[in-house]
């Protein structure tokens, strides 16, 4: 007999969780302001004289609240203390990268992060084999320091850690014993067994799309999709949709029908069907949130208690709180949770092919501000694809996938069908490739800015006709692109050099060197695919400050930690000009960046005496002879911004600071970039004495290697007092004006 039961009132429930999710975020952020997010909405279910609303509010409050005070993290000992500790194994999360293994794992009941550095090809493949480390270490090692972020729009180390209540990463330094574990982590184990499978059994493209999808397993060969669905702005079909969740219980509950059993008699093997896979997807908050969504929504229907989508989603949303506290400060949390929020806010039928294009754009629209601001990109193309990808994955990818699983379990013959799939994934990327140019970089609007358009959105989305939906994404455009700002900012891009140079409107953008890594020599089995340094770095910067193309890319010389990124940069903005030091395309280096060279983008070798730009005045200091693209033959260039005069000398050596006083004895500087990273091969003192600059900046890699900057150039600044600013100490230096307000300002992303 069914439970019959009809509220009197629906899509109510949100007011008292979101009541409870603002005390807990003001209690997370220690941020009183949210506290307002909370008065507001018990004041509106006061006014709607809902008692029990009320009572909710305070029942959700005080148990999120609870569970974030009892889940508070402990005080790491000191960054680089050797320690032992039992560190428990997720063997499911293993990625071998070369000789470096990375997991995720607990030590006593507090997530970490480990890394294991490998000492032997036969001891990379032992860790090859998931299913073998369902273990407990006792290991050796130390906690690695938990970077602040480095530059302006760049990756957030302390951030992400905090967000996903994290204790950091630890380091193994040497492995003592091991023994088995047993209990919970049997399903674990099946997905370890699972993506172990997978790699041996398919191809390298079919393996990656496999485990992304039915395991929720992404290693570094899912940055080369990840790049190419993200660009079309359909990344959400692998990461935060949980569409292939809804699938595959959609198909085991078919099956279950079919068997004419009654929701009663198969309903707790369903339930715990559910629960197993959750673990099995991978445990992300998309998949999390599906099985949540799913559960509830079949056993409302089942026990016939009717409740809105909404309503279920708000239980789903405290229950995921419940779990972990801090969902709503990581940006796939938040991404899924708003995408699928949005998705309730209309449930009208729409079954007409263009009334679901129409709907797929205006929820892209919904979401635009976020994407903004998380992703500084706006695909034009989104909703459309969106649309049109997801029946193609629904109804084809994903049945080809599990078919083609299947077959290979039952050892039929599975040949044509993995051709078919491959084909059928290349032919995917290969059309997704034709729409990165409907890709627009917008920067990141302000996150108060952001929050109205979000809010604006949903009320003309309730309000008024869809079309408008379109302004608060346009009032955001417009605000980024009317940037009064000039500025010129020294990146962190480790050991290497980066400058970006912009003025008011972006009317012209230069950057001088890309940054690279250097790669030292290594066996085959030891190297590891890595993303280039500029993907972390300079690509983010310049995509968060709106830049859309970059009017002269200056390569100082040849070296890698200057211009080894410079591929990654051109394929990522168009470059008007690329300017070489004279001789600089006898570098083997630049030879190879120029084979790739796009058509638009025109080369020009330049030299001393030479100048560039129109709005802003960029002055070539050397070379003066024609070079071969070494240290000696580095591009030198001086720029004067309001009153305030920069020379920067790439790697240039004694020689060539001596040449450069010689042909420009009036030169000054108030700010110098020291040459060759601070090593004690540049700056010299008469060069220093010269210029008389006030502040020097060196451009280096944390603990790097080199020991730059060398103390001889550090007491050099000392003795003509001289500010020293170091990239590796203070990340990005970045000095700033604004045009109507023309106050120099300098910031440093970690203050001292």
């Amino acid at each position: 007999m069914k439970l019959s039961l009809d509220f009197t009132w629906k899509n109510q429930l949100f007011f008292p969780v979101i009541i409870a999710a603002s005390l807990l975020n003001a209690y997370l952020l220690h941020q009183p302001l949210l506290l307002l997010v909370s008065v507001y909405f018990l004041f509106v279910i006061c006014c709607k004289k809902q008692i029990i609303l009320v009572v909710l509010g305070v029942f959700c409050s005080f148990f999120l609240l609870l569970r974030a005070q009892t889940n508070t993290l402990p005080q790491l000992p000191d960054s680089e203390e050797q320690m032992t500790a039992k560190v428990k194994i997720y063997n499911d999360t293993i990625k071998v990268n070369g000789d470096l293994v990375s997991f995720e794992g607990k030590i006593d009941s507090w997530k970490v992060d480990g890394q294991y550095q490998v000492e032997s090809e036969a001891e990379q493949k032992a860790w090859q084999k998931r299913a073998n480390w369902s273990k407990e270490i006792q290991a050796t090692g130390a906690f690695l320091p938990t970077e602040e972020k480095r530059n302006l729009h760049g990756f957030d180390p302390q951030w992400f850690t905090f967000s996903n209540h994290k204790l950091g990463t630890f380091r193994i330094e040497e492995i003592q014993s091991t023994r088995a574990l047993t209990g919970m982590s049997v399903l674990r184990q099946w997905r370890a067994r699972g993506i172990d499978w997978v790699e041996e059994q398919f191809r390298a493209k079919s393996a990656t799309y496999i485990l992304s999808l039915l395991f929720g397993y992404r290693d570094t060969d899912f940055q080369q999709i990840k790049e190419v669905y993200s660009s079309a702005g359909i990344l959400h079909l692998f990461t935060i949709s949980g569409m292939h969740v809804y699938l595959f219980y959609g198909w085991v509950f078919y099956l279950l029908r079919k068997t004419r059993l009654t929701f009663n008699e198969f309903g707790l093997p369903f339930f715990l069907i559910i629960a197993s896979s959750i673990v099995i997807f991978g445990q992300a908050v998309s998949v999390w949130r599906a099985a949540l969504m799913y559960s509830l929504r079949m056993f409302f229907k089942e026990t016939d208690i009717h409740l809105s989508s909404l309503d279920r989603f708000s239980i789903v949303l405290f229950l995921l709180l419940l779990h972990d506290p801090k969902t709503l400060l990581q940006f796939s949390g938040i991404l899924s949770l708003w995408m699928s929020w949005v998705i309730l806010l209309d449930q009208t039928p729409r079954k007409s092919k263009p009334q679901q294009l129409f709907r797929s754009q205006e929820i892209t629209l919904l979401a635009a501000p976020l994407i903004m601001y998380m992703f500084f990109e706006l695909p034009l193309l989104g909703g459309l694809l969106t649309a049109l990808f997801i029946p193609l994955f629904s109804h084809l990818l994903l049945p080809l996938l599990v078919g083609t699983c299947l077959l290979k379990l039952l050892a039929f013959p599975s040949n044509l069908l993995e051709v078919l799939l491959e084909k059928f994934i290349l032919l995917l990327e290969q059309f997704l490739h034709f729409t990165q140019s409907f890709v627009l970089t917008t920067g990141q609007p302000p996150l108060i800015l952001t929050i109205l358009a979000l809010i604006a959105g949903v009320y003309i989305y309730q309000n008024y006709r869809k079309y408008w939906l379109i302004v608060p994404t346009f009032l955001l455009l417009i605000f980024q692109l009317l940037s009064l700002e000039t500025s010129i900012a020294f990146v962190d891009v480790g050991q290497g050099d980066s400058i970006v140079i912009q003025t008011p409107f972006k009317q012209e953008v230069y950057v001088i060197d890309t940054g690279g890594r250097v790669n030292f020599f290594q066996d085959d089995w030891q190297n590891r695919s890595y993303r280039t340094n500029a993907e972390y770095t300079l690509i983010p910067y310049l995509k968060g400050e709106g830049v859309r193309k970059i009017d002269g890319l200056f390569l100082t010389h040849g070296d890698i930690d200057h211009m080894g990124d410079a591929q990654k940069v051109m394929e990522e903005f168009k470059v008007q000009t690329l300017y070489l030091g004279k001789g600089s395309q006898q570098s083997s280096n630049v030879k190879k960046l120029l084979k790739n060279l796009t058509k638009n983008t025109v080369v020009k070798e330049i030299g001393s005496n030479d100048q560039i730009g129109e709005k802003l005045k960029l002055h070539i200091l050397a070379p003066a002879h024609i070079g071969i693209g070494e240290n000696e033959d580095s591009l030198a260039i001086s720029t004067r911004i309001y009153d305030v005069n920069f020379v920067m000398t790439g790697d240039l050596d004694q020689a060539g600071e001596k040449k450069v006083m010689q042909d420009y004895p009036g030169l000054r500087a108030d700010v110098l970039k020291l040459g060759h990273h601070g090593s004690r091969t540049s700056s010299a003192p008469a060069f220093i004495d010269q210029l008389q600059p006030k502040h020097g900046i060196v451009s280096c890699g944390q603990d790097n290697r080199f020991d730059h900057p060398h103390s001889e150039v550090v007491d050099t600044l000392h003795d003509y007092q001289v500010q020293m600013l170091r990239t590796d100490e203070q990340g990005m230096i970045r000095y700033s004006w604004q045009m109507f307000s023309p106050k120099l300002s300098i910031s440093k992303q970690k203050e001292d």
